[in-house]
This record gives C-alpha cells, sequence and structure tokens, in this order.
C-alpha cells in the first residue's frame, strides 16, 4: 500500500508511538501525572466522580475518561457485562534498526508502504518501515530519531504449536516458533526475521470485543481500546481512538460552554462511539479472517481481492476509509 502525498491532509502518517506520544503531551507537562495506576471509580458527595489509584490515593474530578486500554480496570466497573473473545490466533512481532544494511536487505515494496504478505496454511506476515527524512536544523522537532522495519507475524495457535500463554514465550522461542513455519518463504523476509532484536520481539493472543449496546451513562466514561478493543489486522485500533478523543474533546467544550448538559453530552457521544467504534472492530476481524483462511478457494478469493483492490484506485480508495 503505497504512501500517498504527505502534503494531503488525508494521507497516512506512519509514526511511533514514542513521537505520537510526545507530540500529544506538548505543553502539558504542569497537567499530566504519571506512575499511577486507576482501579476503581467512585461518586463523590459533592457530585463530583473521584478515580481511586492502587497506592491508595484517590482524586476527583467532574469527568472520569477511562482511556486505560483493552485491560481497562474502570470498563469492567462500567459495565461488567462487555467481553472480550479469543479469535484463535497469535500474533509475534519484531522490528529492526533501519541500517544501510538493513535497507538494502529489505524488499523495496516494505520501504515504500505497510506490506501485507499471506504466506502458506494461513500464516500472515505484515512489515512497514519508521522512516524520516533526515533533517537535523531543529532539534526540538526531532521527537523519536529511531528508524525501524518491524514486522508482525500471525497465524492460528494450533499452527504455532504455542503454550497456552504466548506473552510468555521468550524472544528467541517466538523467533524460532515463527521462523519455523518459514521455511519455504522468500529469505528476505526470514532475513527481517533472523535479524530482528530479540528484546523488541513479543507475542500475544489476539483478542477481540463483542459489540454492546448503549447503557446507562454516569460522569465515567470510556475511549479507545478500552471500550472497543481491536485486532491489529486492520491497522485502524489508534486512528479509531484518537477518533474518540476528538469527539469527545468537541462534546467536554459544548458542556463547558453552556450549550449543553454533561449527561446528554457524555451519551451522545458514547451512543456515536458505539456505533463508529464497533463497525471497526467487526472490519478488523473480517480482514483476520480473511488474511488467515486455510481454504483455497477462500485463499484465491482473498488474494484476487487484494490484487484487484491494489489495481483499481476507487477501491483502495474504498478500503483505506479515505
Amino acid at each position: 500500500m503505497p504512501h500517498l502525498d504527505r502534503e494531503d491532509r488525508d494521507s497516512e502518517l506512519p509514526v511511533s508511538r514514542i513521537a505520537l506520544r510526545s507530540i500529544l503531551s506538548e505543553g502539558l507537562s504542569e497537567v499530566i501525572h504519571y506512575g499511577k495506576k486507576c482501579i476503581a471509580f467512585a461518586g463523590d458527595p459533592q457530585g463530583a466522580v473521584a478515580a481511586r489509584f492502587e497506592d491508595g490515593s484517590s482524586t476527583t474530578g467532574d469527568v472520569l475518561i477511562a482511556a486505560d486500554g483493552a485491560g481497562s480496570h474502570l470498563r469492567l466497573q462500567l459495565i461488567p457485562h462487555a467481553r472480550r473473545v479469543e479469535t484463535g490466533i497469535v500474533a509475534i512481532s519484531g522490528k529492526l534498526d533501519l541500517s544501510d544494511d538493513v535497507r538494502r536487505a529489505t524488499p523495496p515494496p516494505i520501504l515504500h508502504g505497510p506490506t501485507l504478505i499471506l504466506g502458506p496454511n494461513g500464516c500472515f506476515m505484515f512489515a512497514s518501515a519508521v522512516d524520516y527524512e533526515d533533517d537535523t536544523a531543529d532539534d526540538d522537532q526531532c521527537y523519536d530519531p529511531e528508524k525501524y522495519v518491524m514486522w508482525g507475524f500471525s497465524a492460528c495457535t494450533e499452527t504455532l504449536d504455542l503454550p497456552a500463554d504466548p506473552a510468555a514465550l521468550s524472544g528467541e522461542n517466538a523467533m524460532a516458533a515463527v521462523l519455523a513455519l518459514m521455511d519455504d518463504w522468500h529469505p528476505a523476509l526470514r532475513w527481517l526475521v533472523q535479524t530482528a532484536d530479540i528484546s523488541s520481539i513479543t507475542s500475544f493472543a489476539v483478542k477481540t470485543s463483542v459489540p454492546i449496546q448503549p447503557w446507562a451513562t454516569q460522569k465515567v466514561t470510556l475511549l479507545g481500546d478500552a471500550l472497543h478493543n481491536m485486532t491489529p489486522f486492520r491497522g485502524i485500533g489508534a486512528n479509531t481512538a484518537l477518533r474518540d478523543a476528538a469527539a469527545l474533546r468537541q462534546a467536554l467544550v459544548a458542556v463547558s460552554r453552556g450549550d449543553v448538559d454533561l449527561i446528554q453530552a457524555l451519551a451522545a457521544y458514547e451512543r456515536d462511539m458505539i456505533r463508529y467504534g464497533f463497525a471497526a472492530v467487526q472490519t478488523s476481524l473480517r480482514d483476520m479472517e480473511r488474511f488467515h483462511a486455510k481454504g483455497l478457494l477462500a485463499r484465491v478469493a482473498t488474494k484476487s481481492l487484494f490484487r484487484a483492490i491494489d489495481h483499481v484506485p476507487p477501491l483502495k480508495t474504498a478500503f483505506l476509509g479515505r
């Protein structure tokens, strides 16, 4: 999927998590406080909401936003009926510094855009480069100087033949499990796996959230993976969380201006987030199923679909959601 014009406001912008976090937190050093783990909330006699932390401390505010990820403690308390379920897929990923040697050895498509690779036996690989133009004129704008190639390999649990908890695998064992399934893959792809920094290799069982209906709105709301956790196979989890943040900001600004009641604004935000958030969950789940299909007809259909998308601009636009 080649990069579009970077000056186009609708273009994709590959960015590392470190850089994105630095950009989003600019100017907020007096507001953000780290080193706390929120484990519960409670109503306050004055009408505020109290956030309780693992160290026994607490604080109060007008609204508590649970943006605490897929394993959200606050979601469990707010809507205990919300579920995440196993998909039967395990993902293993790694990365390697984008040195001159790595740049020469990496298949060119991976350097030019996110690359999807459908392997045999329901195996799937994703690879992409995080690369920036060299510009040292303004060091203050160098949020994250690291350049690298990252890859992710995934397959059904029984195909990878891993222990019950993939996250407990060492980097060496996870790499070995991937290479065992790549004997007949292109040597350049095997090389990317073999050359990855062992400390960067992670593995996890892929889960997905189950759609739910709107709940009784409180002064506690959810954002991102805390509600609509999805598989990584459409690459839109972070984008959807950013959409949540923009929508919630608009809602809270309207409340601060006196245009709407707080609970009304949060309820409208939640209804809309449930709609587009779980639509993204289902889209991601369908792509996961396509990428890991083992049947011959299903694999031929998937490859034909993506080849068509690759060669027909309107289809590519629709697929990328632009």
